[in-house]
């Protein structure tokens, strides 16, 4: 749910990112071209003998970011964003070409306004017949968030969602329920322990599912994180800062149910 990335606790840092088993190499560069432009190419080792390449183009002209992805397939993504359209109000619009396509056959343009107004947040996205939208209000260490969709071919308005949040100092509590029959709910709490170590977990009542994770920082250069799932998958992530321009992530994922089954990635950013 859009709404709900405000109300988003802190868990996200413990649970979500920083797991990757994907083999890749990020190399960031500018170019002088359009006064700055930056450059990113990621080469993605998708198999024992298969790599690929992503090659992303941004810069900006007149006030307007410009974003350009091209992938190993030829698919192409555009995006264009405007801060500040009006007052509070930012502006996306995007869209794609799968490789091989011809121009006519270019994806109907996403646009996407976004408003923000200190303790409310909104967000409004138009995809041909399909509207997303959602808001969010804060107040002090609580947050209330709801979000939906209208297609307008079919004149359906979809199940919102809402979701909650409340800090208690170093802790976090979030709830997130789908659709209002109250059978699709997730649960997190988060809670840092120090200013090195944080925990959190997250439940969920559909499929009666559970993760429990921590992460901890070894040294300003350096983290360790691991989490694992109710249906026995250990995750563990570590991560280090080479060099002023250079980090490297390690990723490892094991079935405890089946030692065999393990993967292990390396991941490398320059520039």
């Amino acid at each position: 749910m859009q709404g709900n990335r405000v109300c988003a606790c802190t868990c996200a840092a413990v649970l979500d990112a920083g797991y990757g088993t994907l083999n890749k190499l990020e190399i960031n560069t500018k170019s002088d071209l359009n006064g700055l432009t930056n450059l990113k190419t990621t080469f993605l080792r998708t198999a024992a003998d298969s790599i690929s390449a992503v090659l992303r183009a941004s810069t900006s002209y007149k006030g307007v970011d410009f974003t350009g992805t091209v992938d190993g397939g030829g698919t192409v993504l555009a995006k264009a964003f405007k801060e500040d359209v009006i007052d509070g109000v930012d502006l996306t619009i995007e869209t794609s070409l799968a490789g091989g396509a011809k121009i006519a056959d270019i994806a109907t343009p996403k646009l996407t306004a976004d408003y923000n107004a200190g303790d409310i947040a909104a967000s409004v996205a138009v995809a041909g017949s399909t509207l997303d939208a959602s808001a969010t209000y804060t107040a002090g260490d609580a947050c209330v968030g709801a979000s939906t969709t209208y297609d307008s071919a079919m004149g359906t308005l979809g199940d919102p969602s809402v979701a909650a949040s409340y800090s208690l100092g170093d802790t976090v509590m979030t709830g997130m329920m789908k659709g209002l029959n109250a059978d699709d709910i997730t649960a997190t709490v988060s809670h840092f322990v120090s200013d090195d170590l944080s925990v959190a977990g997250t439940f969920a009542s559909k499929d009666s599912s559970f993760s429990l994770g921590a992460a901890y920082t070894i040294d300003p250069d350096s983290s360790a994180k691991a989490k694992i799932n109710s249906d026995g998958v250990l995750n563990v992530g570590y991560a280090r800062k080479l060099t002023s321009g250079a980090s490297m992530n390690v990723g490892l994922e094991v079935d405890t149910n089946n030692m065999d089954s393990r993967k292990l990635g390396v991941s490398l950013k320059v520039g």
